[in-house]
């Protein structure tokens, strides 16, 4: 049976400590002192963009003016944020360097002289009370999985912006949630131009590598076995966008939109992919050393991606308007050093 996304989110060891986003408890003082922060500034909205009204998987939310302290519940938003020139007052700590509180090295030069945002820890679901503390007056979590009890305290904190509903939690394509984020904080017709920008470099590099066209392909990681991400995760939307197939593994499986967990035997059923492109896979020595045997190891048809490649590492997982070009930079040589099926061409060396 395959895992529920949170679950899997929570207990996966290549992205540890992501959040449980379990209910948590109401408590949430309007009147506690903020904490510190970044400070949601530097964009100007765009005429006529307000009231904003944004659907989702709780119904609709709209949001009457420019934010001027926005927090982040999802994963991942603060990049978009920061792309349009906002620094959040507060981000939740998924996984990578903890101490850069969630500007990672894409996203350093939109810091400004702004302040790091406060990091929330959401290893048991969202932390309402320190979320109050911030006094948003705009809550957003896209790459998320909140709660319809979350969703209901939050909302008594500040208009929140949740995930949709059209797709699995943390499923939603990176441009369709980098646009909700803009028009929430006013800046809609300014994300169309980003999203265009970095489109055109996903279809630029699609274009180069032509070779990548009618290969299958496939996210692949150790966990209980052998987990394969889904055609809704970022990771494997991002494969498709750059000309790869989903290894039949996944387009063959019921059920599989956000992943599929096989037995560590079944490991050697990817001997005829295209391209593994592997995160941690020597976290199982069984899972390792049935790959080892099969063809596509044979012909360095494989990349592996761990968490001693530094922020790339957390790049991969992002997929954001800001991570993505970051990405493209380091992934797509890896890919074509696998794809092109000699075992002589070993995948460059990246540094995070």
């Amino acid at each position: 049976m395959n895992p529920t996304r949170r679950r899997f989110l929570a207990g996966l060891s290549v992205l540890a400590v992501a959040p449980v986003l379990a209910a948590c408890g109401s408590g949430s003082d309007s009147t506690a002192t903020p904490s510190s922060g970044g400070s949601s500034g530097g964009g100007t909205s765009e005429e006529a963009a307000f009231p904003a009204t944004i659907t989702h998987k709780f119904g609709e939310t709209t949001v009457e003016a420019a934010p001027t302290r926005v927090v982040c519940v999802g994963l991942t938003e603060q990049d978009a944020l920061m792309a349009l020139g906002i620094v959040p007052v507060g981000v939740t700590y998924w996984f990578g360097d903890k101490e850069l509180q969630g500007v990672y090295p894409w996203a350093q030069d939109k810091l400004g002289d702004a302040a790091l945002p406060t990091v929330l820890d959401s290893t048991n679901g969202i932390d309402i009370e320190q979320v109050a503390a911030l006094a948003p007056d705009l809550i957003i979590g896209q790459y998320a999985g909140i709660t319809g009890k979350e969703y209901e305290l939050l909302s008594k904190i500040a208009p929140t912006v949740a995930q949709s509903g059209d797709y699995a939690d943390y499923g939603m394509p990176w441009d369709e949630m980098a646009l909700n984020i803009a028009t929430a904080v006013g800046r809609p017709e300014a994300m169309r131009a980003i999203i265009d920008g970095v489109n055109g470099q996903v279809a630029q590099a699609a274009a180069d590598h032509p070779e990548f066209q009618g290969q299958t392909a496939a996210v692949v990681t150790p966990y209980e076995g052998l987990f394969l991400y889904g055609p809704e995760d970022p990771r494997s939307r991002m494969l498709q966008d750059l000309g790869f197939d989903l290894h039949p593994l996944i387009t063959d499986a019921d059920d599989s939109e956000f992943g599929v967990s096989l037995s560590s035997e079944r490991t050697a059923d990817l001997g005829d992919i295209g391209v593994a492109v592997w995160l941690d896979l020597a976290a199982d020595q069984q899972v390792e050393q049935i790959f080892d045997k099969t063809k596509a190891h044979d012909e360095g048809r494989w990349v592996d991606i761990s968490d001693a490649d530094g922020s790339y590492y957390v790049a991969h997982s992002f997929v954001t308007p800001l991570s993505i070009p970051y990405l493209l930079e380091r992934y797509v040589p890896q890919l074509a050093a696998a794809a092109d099926g000699d075992p002589k061409t070993e995948p460059p060396v990246v540094t995070g």
